[in-house]
């Protein structure tokens, strides 16, 4: 019975070359990817770390089907030239984007939203007098009425540009 465990228990331990080896990937791959996801080894034979299959595989496999690493998505934790790389890819990106138009400078937005508010806002300024002049015969309360909803919009305007929300 004792050797049928230790069989088994070897059957779901693998070296860094049986791993390399089943999932194609040269040794030095499964190593990085095994470092990256923090996966120890879960004993040694003849010397050599092996590992826990079933850790091994999700570690090894999690790059290849969408999900990373946080060394692989994180650039605080990623060696010097891949984030160099990936701060690079990452400026290509944003360059398209702002050739596709789907990207704007902080600039560009400020000033169309001033431009907006401007708008916004001259619009209301004469809202009081336009419906004095299509309702003459309204009385002040709507006449007050109007203002202070007026006095509102603009003020929750304000509120929302600045940030006080």
């Amino acid at each position: 019975m004792g050797a049928d465990v230790v069989n088994q228990r070897d059957y779901f331990n693998w070296s860094l070359n049986s791993l390399s080896r089943e999932f194609g990937l040269a040794r030095e791959t499964i190593g990085k990817r095994l470092a990256d996801a923090n996966v120890e080894p879960s004993g040694k034979k003849r010397g050599y770390p092996v590992y826990s299959v079933k850790e091994a595989a999700v570690a090894i496999l999690i790059p290849q089907v969408g999900g990373e690493p946080a060394s692989m998505t994180d650039p605080s934790k990623m060696a010097p030239s891949d984030r160099r790389h990936h701060y690079a890819a990452e400026n290509d990106r944003i360059k398209f984007e702002k050739e596709l138009g789907q990207l704007v400078s902080i600039d560009d937005s400020r000033e169309q939203m001033a431009e907006i508010v401007k708008i916004t806002d001259s619009f209301l300024e004469t809202l009081p007098d336009k419906f004095e002049a299509l309702f003459p015969e309204a009385g002040s309360e709507f006449h007050t009425a109007v203002d202070e909803a007026i006095y509102q919009a603009r003020n929750a305007l304000a509120d929302k540009i600045s940030g006080e929300e």
